[in-house]
């Protein structure tokens, strides 16, 4: 590590290029590959759309697209791990029908396409290295406005406000019927584990430890947080977790107080249907609240919800563009476990992806238009999207139920609304995702040193951060 303003040498990197140890170590490696010989491993597994059943349900008439951003600044000029992060959360409503009346001269009505969305967000801030409340420690620091941040962010559109903490609690619950208390693995502080807290908190059932327990430990961002440090990724798991209970915040006020929207409405978010890092196990609780959803909503002769998740980056969706060019405008892809295995997560054939975070699986999708999407679909009445691959007695992989279609009946009705959704804006993108995003963003340049400003000002430090005065308009006599 450099001392503070030292610079590195201008040919500091000379050593490094020449080295023959670095270039032979690269030479042994492998990447995915960037062209496609024999195409038949795709072209085998494409199915157009219109050949998919459609279960019977209304068209959809609304959609809710949900995304996060996140920053972390350092607060203190001259003590750079004195550091606070930031998130925000946008959900974004889109009346569909008002959506495509706006296109309808063949020239997008601002003022109508204005007219058909509402914007819901909801924003926190965490204390990262070096910030800490009187007399306890940074990472119970954390916790504690980790559950703050949980407890206050919330929604008054069904009527009583409904926050993310009672989210949580919901999907320990059931539809509509949050749980009176959830079980914790384990104690943060002494380790003992099965402790039991409220949506209020507890303490340790150990009388030794005895200390303050809250509902959000049961997603162990703790486990990742530092004192010395960044935090930027445990801030991106504390942005993901509230961004996925946003989404049952909605969901479940519709299944309280008008079931029957839910089947008119496509909930979407951004990334994947999965829970990453320590909060995995909560994968769980997201399957048997879906599962119990439909199950529901069946007995009442309901359609469930259309509920997808939408990625923009990563490994599959840089697959996905390789292999595009084999893939017909309207087909769908599935991506069977041995497939995934082995042209994407490079594991052994019989490898059981995704078995720990996901409660949707994946599929590729080619529009009407030419776009790629990479969506994330969950199974309905419920499931494991992804099961254990298993051989036949010709040492064939059988196809399992999660990999057939069956298990998906509101896919077709999914991809053609994202279908009438797209946008020319971004590639492969579709609107009430862009809309979202839009409203959720925080901007790298002026708004990181705004934000480093509120931290300074708010924690009564010098301020080196550009002020708000700079963009202020000159003064002319």
């Amino acid at each position: 590590m450099p001392y503070d303003q030292e610079r590195a040498s201008r040919i500091g990197h000379v050593q490094t290029a020449l080295s023959p140890a670095i270039t032979e170590a690269m030479e042994r490696w492998q990447t995915p590959a960037l062209e496609v010989g024999d195409p038949d491993h795709i072209t085998e597994r494409l199915t157009p759309l219109e050949s998919l059943s459609r279960d019977e349900r209304p068209e959809p008439t609304f959609a809710i697209a949900f995304d996060g951003s996140n920053q972390e600044v350092e607060a203190r000029p001259g003590y750079p791990s004195v550091r606070v992060g930031y998130m925000q959360i946008a959900g974004v409503y889109v009346d569909i029908f008002k959506f495509l009346g706006a296109n309808s001269s063949g020239l997008v009505d601002a003022r109508q396409l204005e007219r058909a969305q509402i914007t819901q967000t909801v924003n926190s801030v965490l204390p990262g290295s070096n910030v800490f409340l009187k007399g306890i420690t940074g990472r119970d620091t954390w916790r504690a406005e980790f559950d703050r941040s949980f407890a206050e962010s919330e929604i008054t559109d069904f009527g009583k406000a409904f926050t993310l903490t009672d989210a949580l609690m919901t999907i320990h619950g059931k539809p509509g019927a949050p749980a009176s208390s959830l079980a914790l693995s384990k104690c943060p502080t002494c380790g003992a584990p099965d402790q039991r807290v409220t949506a209020s908190g507890g303490v340790c059932a150990v009388p030794d430890c005895m200390e303050k327990l809250y509902p959000t430990d049961v997603l162990r961002g703790y486990e990742e947080f530092t004192d010395d440090g960044e935090n930027a990724l445990t801030l991106t798991r504390a942005m993901n977790m509230a961004e996925r209970l946003l989404l049952i915040s909605y969901i479940d006020g519709f299944y309280r107080m008008e079931p029957r929207m839910l089947s008119q409405g496509i909930f979407i978010t951004d990334g994947p249907l999965a829970v990453y890092g320590p909060a995995a196990p909560m994968k769980s609780k997201f399957l048997d609240y879906w599962s119990q959803l439909c199950v529901a909503m069946d007995q009442r002769d309901i359609a469930p919800p259309l509920l997808v998740g939408i990625e923009k980056t990563g490994r599959f969706v840089d697959h996905a563009h390789v292999i595009e060019r084999h893939i017909p405008n309207g087909h769908v892809m599935m991506l069977d476990t041995p497939y995934v295995n082995r042209y994407v997560a490079n594991q052994k054939l019989d490898h059981h992806y995704g078995k720990d975070e996901f409660y949707g699986r994946r599929f590729i999708y080619k529009t009407s238009t030419g776009e790629i999407l990479v969506v994330t679909i969950p199974r309905v009445p419920g499931g494991r999207p992804y099961e254990k691959p298993i051989q036949d007695s010709n040492g064939d992989f059988m196809k399992m139920p999660s990999e057939k279609y069956e298990s998906y009946p509101t896919l077709r009705a999914i991809l053609e609304t994202l279908d009438l959704m797209q946008t020319q804006l971004y590639p492969n993108a579709v609107i009430p995702v862009a809309l979202a995003h839009s409203a959720s963003s925080l901007p790298l340049g002026t708004g990181r040193s705004v934000l480093t400003l509120l931290a300074q000002r708010s924690l009564g430090m010098p301020q080196d951060s550009v002020g708000l005065s700079r963009f202020k308009p000159p003064k002319h006599r």
